[in-house]
């Protein structure tokens, strides 16, 4: 995609490579914020940034610098938020059943993973442009982080300090 932009080979491997170089960044970055506050909101944040960049990256594909500028940013929310989601998941499922649901939650990850690549694929073939193809993959980071958002706000402290105690 980014050569169908002018890019260089050269350039558009470059400015690939910045998305996973970002991602390894996101992943200490994410996960140190985890640390210091609320998870639900610091993921959920992060797939938010993931979206807004995605779609950036759309927009900014006549200026290469600026394009490798904001795949590396978008590289560190997405790569940040994906990798911090077993955690959540493992905070979310009782102790004995932690397991389970934790690899049931990366198992269906990686048809998330397929069906990806196939619509990637699929809107290349349909010779969409540019933009409307970074719009639309902005947009499975943004209903995660609206899924975040939901399960943040359905999880109230009471409820879930009444399951504690009943598990004591």
């Amino acid at each position: 995609l980014i050569r169908e932009t002018g890019a260089s080979l050269r350039q558009a491997s470059l400015i690939t490579a910045l998305f996973p170089l970002g991602g390894g960044i996101g992943v200490l970055v994410i996960g140190w914020l985890m640390d210091r506050m609320n998870p639900h909101k610091v993921v959920a944040v992060g797939y938010l940034f993931t979206a807004l960049f995605v779609f950036a990256i759309g927009f900014v594909n006549t200026n290469p610098l600026l394009m490798a500028l904001v795949v590396f940013i978008a590289g560190v929310c997405m790569n940040g938020a994906q990798s911090s989601m077993p955690a959540l998941a493992a905070g979310f499922y009782p102790t004995n059943g932690r397991a389970t649901g934790v690899a049931w939650m990366l198992g269906i990850g990686r048809f998330g993973g397929i069906l990806g690549a196939m619509s990637g694929g699929l809107l290349m073939q349909l010779q969409l442009s540019f933009s409307v193809i970074f719009t639309l993959l902005a947009i499975p980071a943004l209903v995660a982080a609206l899924a975040l958002m939901i399960k943040h706000f359905s999880l109230s402290k009471p409820a879930l300090l009444g399951s504690l105690n009943k598990a004591q």
